[in-house]
């Protein structure tokens, strides 16, 4: 296990949004690399940001009561549990175990770690396929449509070569993120066509790719990006759906555009965000640094950093505008930043990263919220906290969410 996906099955565990499997797996992994998680554990992962002061007899009380839990006891008819970070030095006072047990005070509950057992008492009938779907956050996941029709499924590949497509060779680096490299000469003689591949992000997905020419592009859910696997020629092209970050490699001689819903943007070398969804009436397109142009038809907007330009998907009309740039990319760095949205705008971005269906029951016109999520946080979570600052109210059934006044 990298040390990448170490830290997310962490971070999930700790807030309680982490699959049974995948929690057996973090602790079958710790119980035999108990040390590893001194590398990985840290605030980010606990969220201990700000969090008072523990010292050593209060973070050995509340180890203690984890060990001496009931629920570790064994039961013939059930699995064995494995408590985390129980093997050896359960009680050994690192600075990593005063913030674990600080973490442990500070969400309220100790049973809050654990695994919950299965039901087994008698006269209970309930199957798999009658219990609720639990709705967990999104992670990396992504399925890669080489120019031959194969597909890869990229969540469940492991690390390394993928492929040879073209003159390139695409490459699996860690949890999340794809390289193109170029391959030697003799490995492609006789090579010419121009091969596109297309990278698919599900619902409750994201990944970042490295272009062939040293661009970085980080997709968000429900996105789709085409590329060629060589930049031939004087320019460099790719088609997007959804959303995504680019960090475009600088060449003065060979500009790059991205292409969505008749929309174009043009620049040489700097960094946006684009989001063009089909199911949004319009495309955003904002810009942290450098410049790039916005055009539609006839019409064309040049920005400058901190600048937005909003295109309708159904005119050409171009509006550009100051904007806080940290509420566009929030995304690429794990936050919901609400701005001042309706709930169905909101409601539309949790439906992406939670891979959830969501339905209405009331009149929400007028009613606007907004704050700023951790998008690793548990989907009840989120949905306390709307219901905190505004007048609405959740239900979740299965993978459905019902919006209510």
């Amino acid at each position: 296990m990298n040390n990448e996906r170490l830290r997310i099955l962490l971070e999930q565990y700790f807030n309680d949004t982490i699959g049974s499997d995948d929690c057996r797996e973090l602790l079958n992994y710790l119980n035999n690399n108990p040390g590893e998680v001194f590398n990985a554990v840290d605030e980010d992962v606990l969220n201990l940001e700000g969090a008072p002061a523990f010292d050593g007899i209060q973070a050995q009380k509340v180890l203690a009561g984890i060990k001496a839990d009931s629920r570790f006891g064994q039961n013939e008819e059930e699995e064995t549990i494995v408590p985390l970070f129980v093997k050896g030095s359960i009680f050994k006072l690192h600075a990593v175990w005063v913030k674990i047990a600080a973490a442990v005070l500070i969400f309220g509950t100790i049973g809050f770690y654990f695994i919950q057992r299965q039901k087994m008492a008698a006269g209970q009938n309930e199957t798999a396929a009658a219990r609720p779907a639990k709705i967990l956050p999104g992670g990396n996941k992504a399925i890669l449509t080489l120019a031959n029709g194969k597909s890869i499924v990229l969540d469940s590949a492991g690390n390394g070569a993928l492929a040879s497509t073209g003159k390139s060779q695409v490459n699996k680096v860690g949890d999340g993120k794809l390289v193109y490299d170029a391959l030697p000469e003799a490995a492609h003689v006789g090579v010419n066509a121009v091969l596109y591949n297309t990278l698919t992000i599900p619902p409750g997905g994201q990944y970042q790719v490295v272009l062939p020419d040293g661009t970085e592009v980080w997709l968000n859910s429900s996105s789709s990006l085409s590329y060629p696997t060589e930049f031939s020629g004087n320019e460099r092209r790719v088609k997007l759906t959804g959303e995504a970050y680019f960090e475009v490699a600088k060449n003065k001689d060979k500009p790059f555009y991205v292409e969505m819903n008749n929309t174009q943007i043009r620049v040489l070398g700097t960094h946006f965000d684009v989001s063009a969804y089909s199911d949004d009436s319009e495309i955003t397109t904002t810009l942290l640094e450098g410049s790039v142009q916005v055009s539609k038809y006839s019409k064309q907007a040049l920005l400058k950093p901190g600048q937005q330009a909003v295109v309708g998907n159904i005119t050409d009309n171009i509006a550009v505008a100051k904007v806080n740039t940290n509420t566009a990319v929030a995304w690429k760095n794990g936050y919901f930043v609400f701005d001042d949205e309706d709930i169905a705008t909101i409601m539309k971005k949790v439906s992406r990263w939670y891979n959830a269906d969501v339905e209405y029951k009331g009149d929400f016109n007028g009613l606007r919220f907004g704050g700023t999520f951790a998008r690793s946080k548990s989907i009840t979570e989120l949905l306390k906290n709307l219901e905190q600052i505004g007048k609405v109210h959740f239900k979740i059934t299965g993978r459905r969410i019902t919006v209510m006044q």
